[in-house]
């Protein structure tokens, strides 16, 4: 009698929804993709508000959610950091063990894991949980050569060496190897793929073709430039009807101010830009008709975003100038300035490193047919970087561990977005820290930022950051500044707090 009720009990089980278990535990376990490019600014997508040609990202949105309000860490290190582990960068700084990567908490669920592409935090890839990788350790590299800034070449094939060959294009070189490790992968088992596009980083260089694609197009200059996409996003509804365009900085330079010949190469170094954000475009779409190959696109989620805002640094190298290098050309070194960079966060304030919101702020999309209940929408909350380790891991049905391969392991910082893909609201975060190098930090509770412990802004009615409120509300710029402090003990061991007050100390004379 014992034996026959068994079964009949397991089944009268299986008929119970799994309200104990994670969301999404009781159906398959979806593949995962995570595509990074690298100083790509707020507005840089079509489906955002830009010019730029992106059909395949703006399909994936179309058919997926549009997170507007998703922030990261303003820096390359920094953000892929607090992305593999879930934490604040300042956690793990100095002590990587204390936390564990995606990939390696996937493992624990069955996954098996693949990266293409840049690295540039600790250990690496093998080390941390990766099945395979191909790519490079550094920061920056030439797009044709290999080459690192400091010269020589970081890039690997698993762990080994890895010698650039002829006709060499990193961003194609990426995918090409992303599509065959999908296509080697165990199929009895999910995936997940880290797409670490260098992309559109400096120096900027891509195919000619795609860049005489947009030769030409932006010598109306940047302040046009910033005017049109402004208007775009409004009619996208990307940003409110009623927000406004921030100020450029004062040391923004006027385009008139340019000669003619100025014009023309700062129109080539936009135009190399965008048609390296094209090229990352039309590589998404050969990963993409690869999952439909397959017949694993409704199975798999996409995520998609920018480690930081656009970059304002111009380190175009000379030679490059001196001898009319163009940007197809492997010799070649440029970079575009602040200017353009402005123009590509529009319509936020500042750029890469700085805490305000065109330092943090990311164009993120999530495509995934099976799990998106409410494909084609947007989701408003406030997001970062630190809760696509949590929503990982509730896809996957596995927990945070407390220690891992002997090591303990710190606590986790996010909170899943998996309510956000049934088109519910999820749980607020009550604080988001924000720091580069101490000096350019930011806390975020509610609608309150501070930033740079000199200013406070209300995000709510002024995410352009265009009122600072430090004086008219001196009560909560204090209380602010004492949760900055409490929390940089916490998550930063008070270091942040401890180079904000030497610099208030009286110098020697």
């Amino acid at each position: 009698m014992k034996t026959r009720c068994l079964p009949l009990l397991s089944f009268l089980l299986a008929l119970l929804p799994c309200q104990s278990a994670p969301q999404h535990a009781c159906g398959e376990q979806p593949n995962i993709i995570l595509i990074l490019v690298d100083d790509m600014g707020y507005s840089d997508l079509g489906c955002f508000g830009s010019e730029i040609d992106t059909p395949n990202l703006d399909q994936l949105a179309a058919k997926g959610i549009k997170f507007t309000q998703f922030t990261n860490c303003a820096k390359c290190e920094t953000t892929r950091t607090t992305l593999m582990t879930g934490r604040y960068h300042t956690e793990v700084k100095g002590n990587s063990r204390n936390s564990i990567t995606i990939p390696e908490n996937l493992g624990l669920a069955g996954y098996q894991s693949f990266m293409v592409g840049k690295w540039h935090i600790f250990d690496t890839p093998l080390e941390r949980g990766f099945d395979r990788y191909f790519g490079f350790l550094e920061g920056a590299s030439n797009f044709f050569t290999g080459e690192g800034t400091k010269g020589g070449s970081s890039y690997k094939l698993e762990d080994q060496d890895y010698p650039i060959p002829k006709h060499f294009y990193s961003t194609d070189a990426f995918t090409d190897k992303a599509i065959e490790y999908i296509d080697q992968r165990d199929r009895q088992k999910p995936f997940f793929m880290y797409m670490a596009y260098n992309a559109p980083h400096y120096p900027l260089q891509a195919p000619k073709e795609d860049v005489l694609k947009y030769r030409g197009k932006y010598k109306q200059g940047w302040a046009k430039l910033r005017q049109q996409r402004y208007a775009r996003m409004k009619a996208l509804n990307i940003i409110p009807a009623d927000m406004k365009l921030s100020q450029p900085e004062p040391d923004v330079r006027s385009w008139d101010s340019l000669t003619t010949a100025e014009q023309d190469n700062m129109d080539l170094r936009m135009a190399t830009y965008a048609a390296m954000i094209d090229r990352v475009d039309q590589q998404i779409g050969r990963l993409v008709g690869k999952l439909d190959e397959e017949q694993i696109t409704n199975d798999t989620l996409i995520v998609f975003l920018s480690d930081n805002g656009a970059c304002p640094f111009d380190r175009t190298r000379q030679p490059t100038l001196d001898n009319d290098y163009m940007p197809w050309d492997g010799r070649s070194y440029y970079c575009y300035p602040k200017e353009w960079a402005n123009a590509c966060n529009t319509p936020l304030r500042l750029y890469k490193q700085n805490q305000n919101e065109g330092g943090i702020s990311t164009a993120m999309i999530a495509h995934w047919p099976n799990g998106i209940t409410q494909p084609g929408t947007m989701n408003r909350q406030r997001g970062h970087l630190i809760d696509l380790h949590a929503t990982f891991r509730e896809l996957a049905g596995t927990d945070y561990p407390a220690d891992f391969q002997g090591n303990q392991i710190g606590p986790a910082r996010g909170i899943s977005l998996v309510p956000s893909f049934s088109g519910k609201p999820r749980q607020q975060h009550e604080y988001l820290y924000q720091n580069f190098a101490e000096a350019k930090n930011a806390l975020i509770k509610g609608p309150w930022k501070l930033v740079d412990y000199k200013y406070l802004y209300n995000l709510e009615s002024d995410r352009i950051e265009s009122n600072d409120l430090s004086k008219s509300n001196p009560q909560k710029f204090a209380e602010m500044k004492a949760e900055f402090a409490k929390i940089d003990q916490e998550v930063n061991q008070g270091r942040a707090m401890k180079r904000i007050n030497k610099s208030k100390s009286p110098k020697r004379k």
